[in-house]
């Protein structure tokens, strides 16, 4: 004996919404048996079977159009292309996830060195970081909107491809003399993960760096970066490689945009290395 149940016994027993079955109904994925006089939709045990396929492909990631394609032709290759299709439709889901996580985890490392905070010039031991350049052209730091702006399409590729980053920062010529102006880049840029495989990378060297926290305006670290030059030049310390200025991104809240807060470092000469 066929059994008839309620739209309101099938969502209890499914532990689904009756708004949810109703939907069903709307875009032809189930519709009832036979609605009554009263409007009360009657579904019964082949509309049952019906709805425990469609949570089951539900419960494995497929949508409802998908599961409708299914419906329509059951043919295995057909089923194995809408599989293929949902399963290439994770992948993508996934690796959003762990663009995500892999950013917050890089935020987290670059807040947790920040709470070490100092005063002055101090020596630290930095990784080698991975850097893709966003602008490779020494234009003037006097207005930082107009650089960002240059950079743009760069940093939107990155975020199109999932491309985790949480730093930028510009190269100065290590080979420019003290007493120049610092106020023209060699190289924009911004870090990725030391993990992260991507083409026209290059390294940051890992060493022992002159560092000292800068806050003000962008066009002022060239007077900074001379005080670190004559600082190192006072302790008898050369420079060994690039001239650097970083920045989290984090920073970028800044009201006014040609405001900064990052930091210098250049890295030293290695004494064992005459």
């Amino acid at each position: 004996m066929k059994r008839e149940y309620l739209i309101s016994e099938i969502a209890k027993m499914f532990n689904i919404t009756k708004r949810t079955l109703q939907y069903y109904d709307k875009i032809d994925l189930l519709q009832p048996a036979f609605i009554k006089e009263n409007g009360y939709r009657v579904y019964g045990d082949e509309e049952l079977a019906k709805l425990i396929e469609i949570l089951l492909w539900k419960n494995i990631g497929l949508e409802s159009c998908d599961i409708k394609r299914i419906f329509k032709d059951k043919n295995p290759e057909n089923i194995g292309n809408i599989l293929d299709e949902a399963d290439e439709k994770l992948n993508q889901e996934l690796q959003r996830v762990m663009f995500s996580k892999e950013n917050i985890r890089l935020i987290k490392k670059k807040l947790n060195n920040e709470n070490s905070t100092y005063d002055g010039i101090k020596i630290k031991e930095l990784e080698k970081r991975k850097i893709i350049k966003i602008k490779d052209s020494g234009e003037s730091l006097d207005n930082f909107s107009d650089i960002l702006a240059s950079g743009s399409e760069i940093l939107r590729k990155a975020i199109d491809d999932q491309i985790p980053f949480v730093e930028f920062g510009f190269i100065f010529d290590k080979n420019s003399k003290i007493s120049e102006e610092y106020n023209r880049y060699s190289c924009y840029f911004f870090t990725v993960s030391k993990n992260y495989e991507i083409n026209d990378s290059k390294n940051l060297c890992a060493g022992s760096y002159a560092c000292l926290k800068v806050e003000g305006y962008i066009k002022d670290i060239d007077k900074e970066i001379k005080r670190v030059l004559s600082w190192m030049e006072e302790k008898g310390y050369k420079v060994g490689g690039d001239i650097i200025y970083s920045e989290s991104f984090k920073s970028l809240t800044h009201e006014e945009p040609n405001k900064t807060k990052g930091e210098i470092q250049i890295l030293l000469k290695d004494p064992s290395n005459k």
